[in-house]
């Protein structure tokens, strides 16, 4: 188990490289310029030499593997370097912007996993029925509607409206209430699918037949047998939607005004500001690999066969 956990931390170390290698060969590779879009924002006059000293001191003029060596010598410590707009370090930015975000994440995955599960175990339990045709109709609506789009509608009808939550900015937990909804509805739909859509293909399994045979009570049936069985792939949906979440706030923390870590990134991918991109993947990459291998860990312990079988490797 052990041997287990330390391959699958040390297997996160290539995929970090191969991916920070990849955002800096891209960024420096498109049609951008920082030193253009700094030049602009600083009122700076667009000569050669000004250009030229402006590269220099963000050290644009190196050879690109000179500079992806260099950056890398750096975040191994932690130091992802300065922006180039405002001159502040970028991880002492993430830092201050992260709690929000990590609040907005952490609402939106309770909210997910608080109605996902109960929603998804009524629809398969009152298939083609009444409750079921409302859930999926829900569903059906929630997968369509994209983010953005939803945010604005909740920002309408609760702020404009009906004036009853802040549209903007952080005054209190109830400005995260519209954000919450606008980031999780997505993920909220598509686990209640999963969970409706396991718990009927187990449902038709013999097991299932035999255990109603012997005359066990169908709420032991429902969720020790059937919703049991059927929680590897939702282990592994929840796990993934905790990054999509994050990923979704790059753009709703700008339509609320949250200042939050996507608000920032946003700021950054504005200003091609290349060492608050870099971070923001990085970061991200970070949190997938997390979820991935706490996901791998619940596996262990929730399905026998993948325990057995990392034991004998």
């Amino acid at each position: 188990m052990t041997r287990y956990i330390c391959f699958r931390i040390l297997a996160v170390i290539p995929m970090l490289l191969i991916v920070s290698f990849s955002i800096f060969l891209l960024l420096r590779l498109n049609n951008t310029d920082p030193v253009a879009q700094y030049i602009i924002n600083s009122n700076l006059p667009s000569t050669p030499e000004v250009i030229a000293q402006i590269r220099q001191e963000f050290g644009l003029d190196r050879p690109i593997i000179q500079q992806y060596i260099l950056w890398l010598q750096k975040a191994i410590m932690l130091d992802f370097g300065k922006s180039y707009m405002t001159n502040r370090d970028v991880v002492e930015d993430f830092l201050y912007y992260l709690p929000n975000t990590l609040i907005l994440t952490a609402l939106a995955f309770i909210f997910t996993l608080c109605c996902s599960i109960p929603l998804g175990i009524i629809s398969a339990l009152y298939r083609d029925k009444i409750p079921d045709f409302l859930i999926r109709i829900f569903c059906f609506l929630g997968v369509s509607i994209p983010n953005f789009w939803l945010a604005f509608l909740l920002i309408m009808l609760f702020s404009l409206t009906l004036n009853w939550l802040p549209p903007l900015g952080v005054d209190g937990i109830e400005s995260f209430i519209l954000p919450t909804l606008s980031i999780a509805i997505m993920s909220l739909c598509v686990n209640i699918r999963l969970i409706r859509s396991n718990m009927l293909e187990i449902a038709k399994e013999r097991h299932i037949s035999y255990a109603y045979l012997r005359g066990l009570s169908k709420t032991k049936i429902v969720y020790k047998h059937i919703f049991y069985n059927s929680m590897l792939p939702i282990v592994t949906s929840f796990g993934m939607h905790i990054g999509e979440l994050i990923g979704g706030a790059l753009v709703i923390e700008s339509i609320f005004a949250i200042p939050g870590i996507g608000f920032y990134s946003i700021q950054g991918i504005a200003n091609h500001d290349y060492p608050i991109i870099q971070c923001f993947v990085v970061v991200m990459c970070v949190i997938f690999s997390f979820c991935n291998l706490v996901v791998d860990i619940l596996y262990v312990f929730l399905d026998p066969r993948v325990r057995k079988n990392t034991i004998d490797s």
